[in-house]
C-alpha cells in the first residue's frame, strides 16, 4: 500500500506542490482510518521537512532545464560497471510506502518502521552507507519481509562492493514483493553490473509488468538502463548468428537504441556499424516499416560508398519518410541524403516539416547544421 506519496513532477515548483498534496493525503488517510496515527505523525514531519527544502532549493538553485537536476540519480554508464548513489525520489517513496504484511511497532519516528526507514533515506543521503544499512536490518527485525528495507539494503550492499550478499538480498526482495518495481530496477542494475545480461533483461521485463510509476520508469529511461542493457545482449550474441528479434530478446525500439549506441552515423569512423546493420535487419525481418531501422541502416548502407548499396540505403530512408511522415530522425537523414544528392528544394521542405515537430535538441541542432549547408 503506498501511503499518502503521489508521483512527481520533475520541476522544483511541482515537487513542492507533490510534498504539500501528500500532506492532505495523509489527513485524508488518518481520517478513514488507513493509517495510524503514530504513522501520521512521523511522516507528516518528513513531508514537511521536504516540502520546505523543495521551496528552498527553487529559491537558491537556477531551474534545470531539462528537469534532469533534482536528487540524486542512480548514475548507469555504458559498458558493464555500473556505479552511483540511490536516488532521492527513490528513497523518499520508500519512506512514505507499506505493504501487506509490514508491522508497525513504537510511538516514536525513530522506532517506528517509517522512521527507521526515514533515518535510512537520511543516513544514505549523508553518504553513511554502512549505518543505513545497520538501519534497515532493525526493520527487518521488526518486518521480515519489508520489501522496502530488502530493496534499499541490497542496493546500498551492492554501492558498497558486497555484490555476492547485495545478490542474495535482492533475491529476497523480488521473492517478498515480485510486484515492487524498486526491488526490479536494483536487481536489473545488479545483474547488469555483474554481466548478466539476460537476467538484467528478465528483471527489466518483470519491472515493467509491475506497472511502475511515472517517474521511476523516467529514472530508469533517462539513466540509459534499458538500452545498456540490450546492448549488452547484443554484443554477447554478437558470436551467434541472429535473425529476428526472439534471437536476441529484444523490443524493436531497444535493438534499434542499442544499435544506435553501437554505431552513430555523426561519428561514422567510431563504432561497429557491421554489426548495428545486423541489429537493423533483424529489427525490419520482423517490421519491415520500422522508422529507425530503415533510417539508420539506409545511412550506414550510405556511408559504405558502394553503389548498389547507396541505392538501397536511399530506397530505405525515403521509405522510412513515407511509413512515418512526421518521424524526426528520418525527415532528418532524408535532409542530409537530399543535400548529398544535390537536392536543396527537397532538403528545405523536410528540413521545413522537421521544424513543425519539435525535435529534441539534438535533432534541432543537427538540422540547423544542415540548414547552414543549403
Amino acid at each position: 500500500m503506498l501511503v499518502g506519496v503521489r508521483t512527481v513532477d520533475d520541476s522544483r515548483g511541482d515537487e513542492q506542490e507533490f510534498w504539500l498534496a501528500s500532506l492532505e493525503d495523509l489527513d485524508e488517510e488518518l481520517a478513514a482510518g488507513d493509517l495510524e496515527p503514530e504513522d501520521h505523525q512521523a511522516l507528516s514531519r518528513s513531508y514537511t521537512r521536504r516540502a520546505a527544502e523543495a521551496l528552498r532549493r527553487g529559491k537558491d538553485q537556477p531551474e534545470q532545464p531539462d528537469g534532469r537536476g533534482r536528487g540524486r540519480l542512480i548514475a548507469v554508464v555504458v559498458g558493464l560497471v555500473v556505479v552511483g548513489v540511490v536516488a532521492g525520489v527513490f528513497l523518499g517513496r520508500a519512506v512514505g510506502s507499506r505493504h501487506s504484511g509490514d508491522t508497525i511497532t513504537g510511538n516514536d519516528a525513530v522506532t517506528s518502521v517509517p522512521g527507521l526507514l526515514r533515518n535510512a533515506e537520511e543516513s544514505a543521503a549523508a553518504g553513511d552507507l554502512g549505518e543505513a544499512i545497520a538501519i534497515y536490518d532493525r526493520v527487518l527485525e521488526r518486518s521480515p519481509s519489508n520489501p522496502n528495507a530488502l530493496a534499499y539494503k541490497g542496493w546500498l550492499l551492492a554501492l558498497e562492493g558486497q555484490e555476492a550478499e547485495a545478490a542474495d538480498v535482492l533475491a529476497d526482495a523480488v521473492a517478498t514483493a515480485p510486484d515492487y518495481p524498486d526491488a526490479r530496477a536494483f536487481r536489473a542494475i545488479l545483474l547488469y553490473r555483474t554481466g548478466d545480461c539476460f537476467g538484467a533483461a528478465g528483471e527489466l521485463a518483470a519491472f515493467d509488468a509491475a506497472n511502475p510509476p511515472e517517474f521511476i520508469s523516467q529514472l530508469v529511461e533517462t539513466q540509459g538502463l534499458r538500452t545498456n542493457i540490450a546492448l549488452c545482449q547484443i554484443v554477447m550474441q554478437a558470436q551467434e548468428q541472429f535473425e529476428t528479434l526472439a534471437d536476441l530478446g529484444l523490443a524493436a525500439d531497444d535493438a534499434v537504441a542499442a544499435a544506435r549506441a553501437l554505431w552513430d552515423p555523426t561519428t561514422p569512423d567510431q563504432g561497429d556499424p557491421a554489426l548495428a546493420l545486423r541489429v537493423y535487419q533483424a529489427v525490419l525481418t520482423e517490421h519491415p516499416d520500422h522508422p529507425g531501422a530503415l533510417t539508420y541502416s539506409g545511412v550506414i548502407l550510405i556511408q559504405t560508398v558502394l553503389e548498389d548499396q547507396a541505392a538501397e540505403g536511399a530506397r530505405r530512408i525515403n521509405q522510412a519518410v513515407e511509413a512515418a511522415p512526421d518521424n524526426p530522425e528520418a525527415r532528418l537523414w532524408r535532409a542530409w541524403l537530399a543535400i548529398g544528392l544535390g537536392q536543396p528544394d527537397q532538403a528545405r521542405a523536410d528540413l521545413d516539416h522537421l521544424d513543425t515537430l519539435n525535435p529534441p535538441a539534438e535533432i534541432a541542432r543537427l538540422s540547423a547544421d544542415l540548414r547552414s549547408r543549403l
